[in-house]
């Protein structure tokens, strides 16, 4: 078995803290709970040996419940269906063949009872959640195959017998706790590339995985090797936040995941109807099971159309913000129309002016079962509407010719029982086509999707089912959020100092006329389009990206307001970067890279009309190629495209539909609003690398002196829920005096006034719970620092963080603590940092120094206390025993006791 390297103290806190509640939660959502230890005999968790993963004993009695009719040779006959004929040794493929064969169960060759021939059997029974029997088995010990070791995962999960869920349970003062727990999780399943180290038949049977350190907790699927697509579970529909045992906070992650997907009932609906394969951009099979958001949107749609007495009554929009999966919400929408005995027999129209979805939702229908029928043209799709089928009825409406939306339908089916789901609600060329699909099946139900709010007006399809906001989305991670900096005056106040200082407020209808006048335009798009202020902003844009954004490794993308103004933008950028290199050469502050800048490409994707001028014509071409430069990170190359290009500047295109994590600011040089605004602006929320905190719309033509106005179609509301998620400058400043604040309070309740004294923060270290609060409180001081720096307000903060960052230099050294490392400082503020450690003489490529290295003592008599020296002998025999007795687990455990 690999020993444990945790330390005595977090082992205790992770049992208390986080595996005893989760076991409680459990035992109060009517598992049975079995709380093993390391003495378990494999009788303990119904078992013949260490090696089987199956509970067999429990698997028989359920087959009985569920299949009463059953002889007792025919129970054996379908549990080896079950336990011994696998397709192949991989995991994946085994891993589906049991999903199929518990979603379709099996049959035998006849019941003898009632002489019925291939009777089926089923192995859960999704309709009855009391027919199942579900136990929780905490430290579930498994023989890795071929060896005398094992491994022992933290909480497994029994449905009827069979393991779906392995649970990794870590203490949150661990670092990186999530990540340490899907690799611990990776390691079980043997999906590390090593052979040996795990079982994967522990998870043949896996319908998800958890890791969890009670204040995170998040879950995936055997194919999630990567953190960022391991997601929360935030509501526990159909419970409310309320009905969670919890004191004056609100419920942790945990408790809400528990509630959420291991409630009972929950976790038949998930394995039953919101769990499948399919296959990623790469070509690569993934098993996708939904998120929470997708789940309580289904499963109140669904009792919406069962409800409903009316059309109008089972109708309505769900509101999920861009990113948070719309396609797969619609897709586990209909597979589970189709599994419901009630709704299985409706015809289901889905109106989309997106390729990609027709491809997904093809897919879908084949792994649920159903066809799905192309419409497009008009004829074709008055003819699907006619028939009485119960069928899938795709409408892509971006093949319809204009002509068609204008032609006028008959009432082609009086049915009650249809569906019309619209994707993306508010486009306006689905007005037209609405208005004929409202003669021609007037009873039927519409369900509109939207990642944006519906405009006040547009409320054909009633109220909300359900909405996952952009705030929902930031608080799951899974979005960033937008900070907003005005590069305009505020043309509501004629000031003319502020004036000179910014650009034109353009958005502004007040005394527009009459600014313009005093500039010499004689209109809003002269004023964008002219030389002398395109050459003004690209200059500032420039100078912005530099230092904030490029240091960091992140892209840039400019909205100008016409064809003829981007391609002016590029010529005006490249000067701009001419100079600015030709600047840094003589003076870097702040440790640009010059050799990257030197490489940085810009371009321009703009799309083609007839008669372009010669200057536009190069810019017209496919864009694919600049496209694919821009996604990829800097200094990096795919297929023989390198991730050159740094900014692209755009008019229309890109501003919708166009997902590249690697952007982070947006340049705003156009006037748009309501629904286009938010969509725009999304391009830069995307989560990307530990270095993008947030994303950033730097506005050129004053939207945000007016987003109210820019927001006008939108209710109160909803207005409100979209600025929730925008940040402005001034609030990221407070935030950086609110987390410097509370680091320095933090230090100087426990004594500590001088930052150069390294003994005195040695002493406070000690303790283990100070030392965590402190790198949750630096690593917040530096996220916000992150954010502000450059501007010139972040530059009072800089001498306390370097102070700091020597401290934990040192400390690392001296506890032989990671956690302290300098792994989590952002390159930008890294690269300063760096110059300031060196200026004072630390060497950042210095190892910790081993017990046995012949100058340890010479490095310990350098303390001048002896509380210090004894410490870094404490903490170096620590590290010793850790590490380096590795492969004598008894001689480990016996040197940690008597330390």
């Amino acid at each position: 078995m690999q020993p444990d390297k945790t330390p005595p103290a977090i082992k205790i806190d992770e049992r208390n803290h986080v595996e005893k509640p989760l076991l409680d939660q459990l035992t109060g959502l009517g598992w049975e709970v079995r709380d093993l230890d390391r003495t378990q005999k494999p009788q303990d968790s119904d078992r013949a040996s260490f090696t089987e993963v199956v509970m067999l004993p429990i698997l028989r009695q359920q087959l009985q419940i569920i299949n009463p009719w059953l002889e007792p040779d025919q129970i054996e006959e379908v549990i080896k269906q079950l336990t011994a004929n696998f397709p192949s040794n991989n995991l994946l493929e085994n891993n589906r063949h049991l999903f199929t064969l518990l979603q379709e169960n099996t049959s035998i060759s006849e019941n003898r009872k009632t002489d019925e021939k291939s009777p089926t059997v089923k192995f859960v029974d999704f309709a009855n959640t009391a027919n199942n029997s579900f136990i929780a088995i905490c430290q579930f010990k498994i023989r890795i195959l071929g060896t005398e070791n094992h491994i022992i995962p933290d909480i497994v999960l029994f449905l009827n017998g069979l393991p779906v869920v392995v649970i990794e349970c870590k203490s949150p003062k661990v670092q990186d706790a999530i990540p340490e727990a899907i690799d611990q999780l990776m390691r079980y399943s043997e999906q590390r590339g090593a052979k040996g180290e795990g079982s994967a038949p522990l998870f043949f049977y896996n319908q998800f995985i958890i890791a969890t350190c009670r204040t995170e907790a998040k879950f995936g699927t055997i194919t999630t090797h990567n953190q960022k697509y391991f997601y929360r579970w935030a509501d526990p529909f159909p419970r409310t936040l309320e009905d969670l045992d919890h004191g004056a906070s609100s419920p942790n992650d945990q408790q809400r995941l528990v509630a959420g997907m291991l409630d009972q009932n929950n976790l038949l609906e998930i394995i039953r109807n919101f769990t499948l394969f399919s296959v990623n951009d790469k070509g690569e099979t993934i098993k996708i099971v939904g998120r929470y958001q997708q789940f309580r949107a289904v499963k109140k749609a669904i009792n919406r159309l069962l409800e409903g007495k009316t059309p109008r009554e089972r109708s309505g929009i769900i509101w999920h913000t861009q990113g948070s999966g719309k396609s797969l919400t619609m897709m586990l929408m209909v597979r589970a129309m189709y599994r419901h005995p009630n709704l299985c027999q409706w015809k289901v129209i889905f109106i989309t002016d997106r390729t990609q979805l027709e491809q997904q939702l093809a897919e879908t229908g084949q792994n649920v079962g159903f066809t799905v029928k192309p419409a497009d043209s008009i004829a074709a799709l008055k003819e699907l509407l006619r028939s009485d089928s119960s069928d899938l009825v795709m409408a892509m409406i971006h093949k319809f010719q204009e002509r068609d939306f204008a032609e006028t339908f008959p009432e082609l089916n009086t049915s009650t029982n249809i569906l019309v789901m619209t994707d993306e609600a508010h486009r306006s060329q689905y007005s037209l086509l609405e208005a004929n699909l409202d003669k021609a099946i007037p009873y039927a139900t519409r369900i509109g999707y939207t990642g944006t709010p519906i405009d006040k007006t547009e409320r054909v399809f009633g109220d909300y089912i359900d909405k996952y906001t952009m705030r929902q989305a930031i608080s799951d991670k899974v979005t960033l959020e937008i900070v907003y900096e005005g590069r305009t005056h505020n043309a509501e106040v004629l000031d003319q100092s502020a004036m000179d200082s910014a650009f034109e407020d353009v958005f502004s209808e007040y005394n527009r006329a009459e600014r313009l006048d005093i500039l010499g335009y004689g209109s809003r798009d002269a004023y964008l389009e002219a030389e002398s202020t395109i050459a003004a902003k690209a200059k500032d844009i420039v100078n912005h990206y530099l230092p904030s954004i490029f240091t960091n490794g992140y892209k840039a993308q400019v909205v100008a307001t016409s064809r003829e103004a981007a391609v002016r933008y590029k010529s005006h950028i490249d000067i701009a970067l001419v100079e600015a290199i030709a600047q840094l050469e003589i003076s870097n502050p702040h440790n640009i890279q010059i050799d990257r800048l030197k490489k940085l490409k810009t371009d321009v994707v703009i799309s083609p009309r007839q008669n372009d001028l010669p200057h536009l014509k190069p810019y017209t071409n496919d864009p694919k190629t600049k496209i694919a430069s821009f996604k990829l990170p800097f200094d990096s190359e795919d297929n023989g495209i390198t991730g050159d290009i740094g900014i692209l500047i755009v008019n229309n295109m890109l501003l919708t539909g166009f997902d590249a994590p690697v952007e982070q600011v947006m340049y705003l040089d156009k006037v748009i609003q309501a629904h286009s605004l938010l969509q725009a602006i999304a391009r830069v929320n995307r989560v990307s690398g530990a270095d993008k905190d947030k994303g950033f719309v730097v506005d050129y033509v004053g939207v945000g002196h007016h987003l109210k106005k820019a927001l006008d179609s939108y209710d109160e509301r909803e207005q409100k829920e979209v600025e929730d998620t925008l940040s402005f400058p001034e609030a990221e400043i407070r935030q950086l005096e609110t987390d410097h604040r509370t680091i320095m309070e933090m230090l100087n309740e426990n004594g500590l006034t001088d930052l150069t004294d390294t003994d005195a923060f040695f002493d406070l270290f000690y303790d283990e719970d100070i030392r965590f609060k402190y790198i949750l409180a630096f690593k917040q001081f530096t996220r916000s620092l992150n954010l502000v720096f450059p501007a010139k307000e972040a530059l009072t903060f800089m001498s306390d963080h370097q102070a700091l960052t020597n401290i934990n230099i040192q400390a690392e050294r001296h506890f032989y603590d990671p956690r302290l490392s300098m792994k989590g400082i952002p390159a930008k503020l890294r690269a300063i940092t760096d110059a300031y450690l060196v200026s004072t003489g630390i060497d950042l490529k210095i190892k910790p120094i081993s017990i046995l290295d012949e100058d340890f003592e010479k490095e310990v008599n350098q303390r001048t206390r002896t509380k210090t020296k004894a410490a870094a002998i404490e903490h170096a025999l620590r590290h010793h025993i850790d590490i380096d007795l590795d492969d004598d687990p008894d001689l480990q455990a016996s040197f940690a006791a008597a330390l």
